[in-house]
């Protein structure tokens, strides 16, 4: 074997270990990446469902602003379903007490189940929830009734979990649900910026 043809044979076994070498490395890199892709996409989906919140809330002070310091809340407590009105869908039948407010008493009081009529203060009433079902399970046992003269008439404009509409709304409620909406939305943008920031440090020091 001559000198010229040894010289070659190292130069390819060389030239071919460096070549495993930057497969290797660009394996490593690779299997590595998956790591930064995963935070960033958790930081992504997380701000992408608190900006989700962010505009539920707000949309929620945008139905509600129109109720503010005019409408009244009542607990009920569920009794049966009934057809929805607009849906092949049922309504739950809560029953609870008008607020013991002779203001109620001004005007005729549409239950949703009834012909409107004028009630008394404090009676005690069924009335139509808002919210719609296939089962008494979908329900809330216990609800909350938000009450507002609409056209001359008391109606039950919406029902949700007790508790929901505190003592009333108010300004004060509109306002504090528009705030919740904006920290909601600062937090998604600040979650979905920290978690692409910490994927590209990851993937900048390669772990």
């Amino acid at each position: 074997m001559t000198e010229e043809t040894t010289d070659r044979q190292e130069a390819f076994f060389a030239f071919d270990d460096e070549g495993d070498d930057e497969q290797g490395t660009g394996r490593a890199r690779r299997s590595i990446a998956w790591k930064p892709t995963a935070v960033g996409l958790l930081g992504l989906v997380l701000g992408l469902v608190l900006a989700v919140s962010a505009a539920l809330t707000w949309d929620d002070s945008r139905k509600l602003a129109g109720y503010a310091d005019r409408s009244w809340v009542i607990s009920g407590e569920y009794q049966d379903m009934t057809n929805d009105l607009q849906t092949k869908t049922y309504n739950p039948i809560y029953r609870g007490a008008l607020p013991a407010d002779e203001a109620v008493a001004a005007q005729p009081f549409d239950s949703g189940l009834a012909d409107p009529r004028v009630p008394e203060a404090g009676e005690e009433i069924v009335f139509r929830g808002t919210q719609t079902g296939v089962r008494a399970g979908d329900f809330h046992q216990e609800a909350d009734a938000l009450l507002a003269v609409e056209d001359g008439t008391l109606q039950v404009v919406e029902t949700d979990q007790s508790g929901e509409f505190g003592n009333g709304i108010t300004a004060g409620t509109i306002t504090g649900k528009r705030v919740g909406a904006a920290l909601l939305l600062l937090a998604g943008l600040g979650v979905a910026a920290g978690g692409v920031w910490y994927a590209r440090r990851l993937y900048r020091d390669g772990r």
